[in-house]
């Protein structure tokens, strides 16, 4: 069976598919992929142990943590970038993308310490933050308590067990305190096959009071990992397997299971501190940081060569025009005939190694981004009077970000040339295909960089000042206003000469980009006690845009968008609070629109038959909605919490959209229109409610129960089908509705079940817990999905046909479990 199809396979393949593939070209875009790793704590039990309910600044914050982790959620559904993750003033995000360095924040939170949450606009201790909330930890010796711990974990997603250990000196006889931690965490995943995980933590501190003013600190952290991940998938996939968590990343070799797509990271973070306390109303807090090492995300690439992935469209049944052929491909995927359904290995191998040609058709490459970030941060803290403070700060940063291809895996071959395979048969460029006119035809070996290499350079120079005002009594007005202004600016440096794009436009320098930043926020609130107030909140400035949203195709080339634009914010939002002795409400509702964004995407256009970047600019977006969390203490022992949310993410613009081929830069569609204004945002539910019944009952046992609910939660959007090019060829309101209607996933519920004992042992404590997720065991709830930017396009000429490509989803996990084992001393 597995020869006949793989002949079947071989021949309803064209010709022109024979190219190249893999980390830096797709079918797909999945806007998610940009941030795959949301951090979200509820997706770990031991969270539990890390972050006390009492951290929260509000029941929402705790429970929308903890209980809307089985789908993608972001709080409000604004982009990452617009939420600010620190530790002791130094940011953990990537200016280039506006991602998080997630990695090494799992160092971060795996050693208990300080940790402050600002919902919403509100300013940080010490930074202003955007709109999206702010995450500042505090993980200097010296900071934590005296304490020591060890632990283990066991659960049966994405690893199968872990151990963790720490301590922390607390300040000792001679000024100096101490206190490290680590952990690790590893195993395959029980659910879905070809995930696994082997992570580990480090992190260690040192600080030493140098009188009685000032304090001298440093720290380290590194989270390396090692993550099998897994990928999306059309209904017609998860219909034939008869299994929703169906991952097509991965094949057996030699009767391994071997993962095609892994993501590898290394990123060592220093700090050096200094704390400077003049006397109780003036402190002053510097940091200085590195940020160095590298994150890898492989996958296969195939040169001259078919696709290798087993779910490409032209290899599924759906696509068969011959009914035999179709019946057989749908009756090998039915059987699960691992030759078909997953990667085959042995058959990428076979090619390798019995080839026509010397290099190697299919390889396993890296897309590689190297890391080298200074920051210095300096800020201030100022009590002029009463509660009245004077805050404020200087912030300069300065990266570089190698990112480059790397060869991992020859599978079997003896080499590749760095050359661009699409190009080899091209009728105009076949005698262009040198990626690096500097090295001609330079055979790669495994380690080697191949494919693409260049640097993004980042600086920026900032401040910033925020006033608080208080009244001194318990009820009356306060308020803050403040602001920040900085410097930001980038360029693409180019390693490569690509043949293509000769001379500067490829190598060395591009123009340097530079953009002014501003924020200012204020916000008023009256007291009318010290647990009843009401506050108001703004914000209004320009961000810069990430790069990644400016170069065109920065792999091999320097040109940019046509008009790069600072991103305009502007958020609104009102709270309520009170709390009395057995009922806590917390109440907002908030306003933000962003304009001027613009994208990159890099997608093979199916009507102009050719690789294409797609410009967007004037992205407008609406968040608008309200959060409500409530808290009531039944008794002593057991109290009732709540949390819902309902908000109207929309696009408020048409984008304006200007395609270009990707071998020449000749326009493909230029001064087009993207008719997205009025759809619904993806990514993120709209609409979503908790309740827990939790229970604190005498000698240290704790248990939970919660019902979770997420709906209005919609599909990302293709800009492709709902412009004018593509409508024009719809050829009925049927096939104009397919084009244009826009998802929306089910609505979902599940239950999730907390335990938890302390036992105390002389002055040491053993405390057991465990979680488990989906009890009911709903094994169809979408985690998320995205439409391809691809069309399937038959026929030609007056006869010619386009219809969407087949959205691709993830499902979220069935009934999982978390078990933790913790004994402090």
């Amino acid at each position: 069976m597995r020869g006949f199809l793989s002949a079947l396979l071989f021949v309803m393949v064209p010709s022109w598919l024979f190219a190249q593939g893999g980390v830096t070209t797709t079918d797909d875009y999945d806007a998610g992929a940009r941030s795959p790793e949301l951090f979200q704590p509820g997706e770990e039990a031991e969270a539990l142990l890390l972050m006390p309910l009492q951290a929260y600044p509000s029941v929402f914050s705790s429970l929308s943590d903890f209980n809307f982790s089985f789908v993608r959620y972001n709080r409000r559904g604004y982009d990452s970038r617009y939420s600010t993750l620190a530790v002791d003033g130094i940011a953990l995000d990537d200016p280039l993308t506006g991602n998080q360095h997630w990695n090494v924040l799992n160092a971060v939170t795996n050693a208990p310490g300080p940790l402050f949450l600002a919902e919403g606009g509100a300013p940080g201790e010490r930074m202003l933050g955007l709109s999206g909330g702010i995450r500042e930890y505090g993980r200097l010796a010296g900071e934590q308590p005296k304490r020591a711990y060890a632990g283990a974990m066991f659960t049966d997603r994405r690893f199968r067990g872990g151990a963790r250990m720490g301590a922390a000196t607390g300040w000792m006889k001679g000024g100096w305190a101490v206190s490290f931690s680590g952990s690790r965490r590893w195993g395959r995943d029980t659910h879905i096959d070809g995930v696994y995980s082997d992570n580990w933590t480090v992190y260690g501190s040192v600080a030493r009071k140098v009188g009685p003013k000032h304090v001298l600190l440093a720290a380290f952290l590194m989270a390396p990992s090692d993550q099998g991940v897994r990928g999306a998938a059309t209904s017609e996939a998860f219909g034939l397997t008869d299994d929703p968590l169906y991952n097509p990343y991965w094949g057996y070799q030699d009767g391994r299971i071997r993962s095609s797509r892994t993501r590898k990271s290394q990123q060592p973070l220093a700090l050096l501190a200094w704390d400077f306390t003049l006397n109780d109303d003036f402190r002053l807090q510097t940091t200085f940081s590195y940020l160095g090492g590298e994150s890898c995300y492989s996958a296969l690439d195939w040169h001259s060569a078919p696709n290798p992935m087993p779910d490409y469209y032209r290899y599924m049944p759906g696509y068969a025009a011959n009914p035999e052929v179709a019946a057989a491909v749908r009756e090998a995927w039915e059987s699960r005939d691992p030759g078909v359904t997953q990667v085959n290995w042995d058959e990428l191998y076979y090619v390798n190694r019995h080839g026509t040609a010397a290099p190697a058709s299919y390889a396993v490459g890296g897309a590689v981004t190297a890391n080298r970030c200074f920051q210095f941060v300096s800020s201030f803290e100022y009590r002029m009077s009463g509660l009245n403070r004077l805050r404020g700060g200087v912030q300069i940063r300065n990266d570089r970000t190698s990112r480059y291809q790397r060869l991992e895996d020859l599978l079997g071959g003896d080499y590749l040339l760095n050359v661009d395979s699409y190009l080899i048969d091209d009728e105009y460029y076949g005698d262009k295909i040198q990626n690096d006119l500097q090295h001609p035809n330079r055979r790669v070996g495994v380690g080697e960089r191949y494919g693409y290499d260049y640097d993004l350079d980042y600086s920026s120079y900032g401040a910033w000042v925020l006033a608080d005002l208080h009244s001194t009594r318990e009820a009356g007005l306060y308020g803050y206003v403040g602001g920040r202004a900085a410097q930001v600016s980038f360029y693409r440096d180019g390693r490569y000469e690509k043949e293509l794009f000769p001379g500067g436009r490829s190598l060395g320098r591009s123009d340097r980009l530079s953009f002014t930043e501003y924020l200012l926020k204020g916000g008023i609130g009256y007291m009318f006690t010290p647990s009843h107030s009401i506050e108001v909140r703004v914000a209004y400035g320009d961000v810069a845009p990430v790069a990644d949203a400016v170069f065109l195709a920065p792999e091999y080339q320097n040109r940019t968008i046509a008009d790069p634009r600072p991103v305009n914010l502007l958020s609104g939002e009102v709270c309520y609070r009170l709390s009395l002795r057995s009922v806590e409400i917390g109440l907002s509702g908030y306003v933000t629109t962003t304009r001027g964004e613009s994208d990159v995407r890099h997608y093979y256009d199916d009507l102009a038959g050719e690789f294409s970047n797609m410009e967007l600019s004037a992205i407008d977006k609406l968040y608008v909605g309200a959060e409500l969390g409530v808290t009531v203490r039944l008794t002593d022992r057991w109290s009732l919490r709540g949390a819902a949310a309902f908000s109207d993410n929309t696009y408020l613009s048409d984008p304006a959209a200007d395609i270009y081929a990707d071998r020449d830069n000749r326009p493909v569609a230029v001064g087009a229109t993207a008719y997205l204004k009025g759809y619904k945002l993806g990514g993120s539910p709209q609409t979503v409610a908790s309740g827990e019944l939790r229970y604190s009952g005498r000698r240290m046992w704790t248990a939970a129960v919660s019902v979770n609910y997420v709906g209005r939660n919609y599909i990302y959007i293709s800009p492709v089908r709902r412009m004018r090019r593509v409508l024009d060829y719809a050829t009925s309101p049927e096939a104009l509705q397919e084009m244009t209607s826009q998802e929306q996933f089910g609505d979902a519920t599940t239950v999730n079940l907390f335990l938890s004992k302390t036992f105390r042992l002389g002055s040491h404590y053993l405390t057991l817990s465990g979680s488990v997720n989906n009890l009911a065991n709903r094994r169809r709830i979408v985690y998320s999905g995205y439409e391809p930017l691809r069309m399937v396009r038959t026929g030609s000429g007056l006869d010619r046909t386009v219809a969407p490509m087949a959205s691709r989803y993830y499902h979220a996990y069935p009934r999982t479990y978390y078990l933790t084992l913790n004994f402090r001393f």
